[in-house]
C-alpha cells in the first residue's frame, strides 16, 4: 500500500512540475511576441531617419506636356514640399522640383554656411530640373515656390530663373521663413531674376517653417483666392 501512495504522489508531482514547466515557456513565448511588435514599430515610424533626407528625396516631378499651369519648387526640409504638393493639387498644374546636383548636405549648420558662401560669392550652383525650354514655354502661370535662405532666394533658384524664358508669364510666389514674412529680398529678386514676368508679389504667400505642416487649409483658400 505504501508504494501505491508513493507511486501516486510521485506521478502527481511529476504531473505538476510539467504543468509549470509548460506555463513558463508560454510566458516567455507571450513576452517575446510582445517585444517583436514594438520593435518593429519603433522602425517603422523612423527612429534613427534623418526627416529632412527623407523629404528631400520623396517626391516626384510630373510634367505632362499640355497644362497650362506649373508649380516649381526647391526644397530642403521638406516644407516647400508639402506647400507645392498643395498648390498642384489645387490648380491641376504641372509638378516640377528643383535640385542641386551637388546635393545640400543633410546637416542644418553645414547647409547654411554653403548657402551664405553661394549668396555671398556669386556662386550659381548647377540644377537638376525636368523641365525643358519647350515645355517652359507653353505655361501662362508658374507657381514658384522657395525657401527664404540668408534673406534671399537659394542660389540653386537663381539658377533656374536665369535659365528659361518668363516674357509674357505670370509668376506667383509661395514661400516659408523662419521670421522674413515679407519675404526679404527674396521677391524683390523673384521680379528681377524673371524678366519680363507679372511677378505678383502682392499676392505672395507667406508662412512660417514650423507652422507649414498644419497649414493646408491656408495654402489651398489661398489658391482659390486668387481663382485658380
Amino acid at each position: 500500500m505504501k508504494k501505491i501512495v508513493s507511486l501516486i504522489l510521485t506521478a502527481v508531482l511529476l504531473l505538476t512540475l510539467a504543468a509549470c514547466g509548460t506555463a513558463q515557456n508560454d510566458e516567455q513565448s507571450t513576452s517575446t511576441n510582445t517585444k517583436a511588435p514594438e520593435s518593429t514599430a519603433s522602425t517603422a515610424n523612423g527612429t534613427g531617419t534623418d526627416p529632412e533626407n527623407t523629404a528631400e528625396t520623396g517626391s516626384e516631378q510630373t510634367v505632362s506636356g499640355d497644362g497650362k499651369i506649373l508649380v516649381v519648387y526647391f526644397s530642403w526640409s521638406g516644407n516647400l514640399d508639402k506647400m507645392a504638393h498643395w498648390v498642384a493639387d489645387e490648380t491641376g498644374g504641372d509638378l516640377v522640383r528643383v535640385t542641386a546636383k551637388e546635393a545640400y548636405p543633410e546637416n542644418y549648420n553645414d547647409t547654411a554656411d554653403r548657402a551664405k558662401k553661394e549668396k555671398d560669392d556669386g556662386l550659381y550652383p548647377e540644377i537638376n530640373v525636368d523641365l525643358t525650354k519647350e515645355q517652359m514655354a507653353q505655361y501662362d502661370t508658374v507657381f514658384f515656390g522657395f525657401p527664404v535662405w540668408w534673406y534671399d532666394l537659394p542660389m540653386s533658384m537663381w539658377t533656374f530663373l536665369e535659365s528659361y524664358d518668363f516674357s509674357g508669364k505670370t509668376v506667383i510666389p509661395f514661400f516659408s521663413h523662419e521670421g522674413s514674412s515679407n519675404g526679404a529680398g527674396a521677391l524683390p529678386r523673384v521680379t528681377e531674376l524673371a524678366k519680363g514676368a507679372n511677378v505678383r508679389t502682392d499676392d505672395a504667400l507667406s508662412i512660417r517653417g514650423g507652422s507649414v505642416a498644419s497649414s493646408e487649409r491656408t495654402v489651398r483658400d489661398w489658391v482659390k483666392g486668387l481663382n485658380y
